[in-house]
């Protein structure tokens, strides 16, 4: 029995020895990167719209499309308009050909000034007129104000479409962001015109991003979720970061990653790179 009983207290001390130089290794060597962020991709988004209320006649595009600048989008009905513009062309041919005759008769003294500064003003309302109706039908042109990606089509031929809504609302292709927010202990590891990675949850999707903006508002922040690691929140800075590679991976609203340095171990850390990424 006594045997047994000292082999027993062996065991338990060795493993007791391993246990301790196990804690102890972890504790000479905390993990550089303890903090893991979580922003978002976002792109600019455009309201393809008009001043003009009407009906649509026709929309050229279809959702996932990508457009160019200037590149037509929709058709409002413009009939009457077009109309218009017609009576006001020949009012205004009218107009310009009595004009003439007068011009000859003020020559040789048969009509006074007055008839002729007459028929010129009547000739400039008809041609401003007519400039204004021009714009208006111009309008009714729906064209897209950027190079984009349709996202949404709102509207649909035949609806009615009122001053300021839009037929589709349209993505800014050219350039895309990561937010982040950024606790205060955490923000000297960022500054203007630094280049990071990001890392996604898309199996082998990562970006390259620069640090464009850094919102001073700490004082304004409110308590959100920031941190995976679920620890108590607080001040953050909105962190903004322009997007360099990979832009045919880019899915707004996807969700994007930042490592960052523990604050401690940054400190031990001291002598050696601080950089992140």
């Amino acid at each position: 029995m006594k045997t047994n009983t000292t082999k027993i207290s062996k065991v338990s001390v060795g493993l007791a020895v391993i246990a301790m130089l196990m804690i102890g290794g972890c504790a000479q060597d905390p993990p550089k990167y303890q903090n893991l962020f979580m922003g978002y991709i976002e792109d600019t988004e455009v309201n393809v719209t008009t001043r003009i209320p009407g009906k649509i006649t026709e929309i050229y595009v279809h959702e996932g499309q990508y457009v160019k600048a200037d590149q037509k989008v929709a058709q409002l009905d413009n009939k009457e308009m077009l109309d218009n513009l017609s009576a006001m062309k020949a009012e205004l041919s009218n107009i310009a050909r009595n004009r003439k005759r007068l011009e000859n008769l003020y020559a040789v003294g048969a009509v006074p000034q007055q008839k002729l500064d007459e028929i010129e003003t009547a000739y400039e309302v008809v041609k401003d007129k007519m400039a204004a109706l021009q714009s208006n039908i111009n309008d009714m042109t729906i064209t897209s104000p950027i190079a984009g990606k349709i996202n949404v089509r709102v509207l649909e031929p035949g609806q009615m479409m009122a001053p300021g809504m839009p037929v589709v609302v349209e993505t800014d292709t050219s350039i895309s962001w990561a937010r982040f927010s950024i606790p205060e202990s955490y923000i000297n590891q960022i500054q203007l015109g630094k280049v990071l990675t990001l890392t996604t949850g898309i199996s082998g999707v990562s970006f390259r991003a620069e640090v464009i903006q850094i919102l001073p508002m700490a004082d304004f922040a409110t308590k959100v979720p920031t941190n995976l690691q679920d620890e108590r929140d607080v001040r953050a800075f909105s962190v903004k970061m322009k997007i360099l590679n990979n832009k045919d991976q880019i899915k707004p609203g996807i969700y994007v990653y930042l490592k960052l340095a523990n604050p401690s171990a940054r400190v031990a850390l001291r002598g050696g790179s601080h950089e992140t990424n």
